[in-house]
């Protein structure tokens, strides 16, 4: 019996209430899950994994083989869908947790920031970073307000700037290359 054949017949036990089988089922999708958690909101908590293991034992439980579709393609799909809704309403609730390049994670309250691309992008930028190129290219404030208000020189704003700029075209030009 190959692997696809063992999965088909753990998730039939487990439609069929052996906890046993829905066990393992869920340990041999714990990677699944952490893997879209990661690719979704940048880390993995154990809220996040939780609510993926109910989702996915909520997806076994409707799973239908007569639809003729592979369990496992249909769980990675589901599993990125639910995970987008969540991440999607996460963004809709406009604070949303970010994490910098020191590995800490801020929960930073945007208001103008439209699109997840944008919220991914701003993840490899660190606070000072951040609050430049928001007050900055999207508020529209100047550079010599912008040192003014946060007590730094002008022309370390204006290097912040430039560097947090390069960073992002880097980051759009590898992650959405035409």
């Amino acid at each position: 019996m190959n692997a696809y054949e063992e999965i088909n017949e753990l998730v039939k036990k487990s439609q069929n209430g052996d906890k046993d089988s829905l066990e393992k089922l869920l340990d041999t999708l714990k990677p699944l899950l952490i893997s879209k958690c990661k690719h979704y909101f940048g880390y993995i908590n154990e809220d996040l994994y939780q609510n993926g293991v109910i989702k996915s034992i909520e997806l076994i439980q409707n799973f239908d083989f007569k639809k003729n579709t592979k369990f496992l393609g249909y769980m990675k799909f589901m599993i990125s869908c639910f995970y987008w809704d969540q991440k999607k309403d996460e963004l809709n609730s406009k604070e949303v947790s970010v994490n910098f390049d020191d590995n800490q994670s801020k929960d930073v309250y945007i208001e103008d920031f439209s699109n997840i691309e944008t919220i991914e992008a701003l993840s490899i930028l660190n606070a000072t970073e951040i609050k430049i190129v928001e007050k900055n290219l999207i508020q529209g404030h100047t550079l010599l307000e912008i040192s003014k208000e946060m007590g730094i020189s002008y022309s370390w704003v204006k290097r912040v700037k430039s560097q947090s700029v390069k960073k992002l075209e880097k980051y759009y030009s590898l992650n959405y290359s035409i």
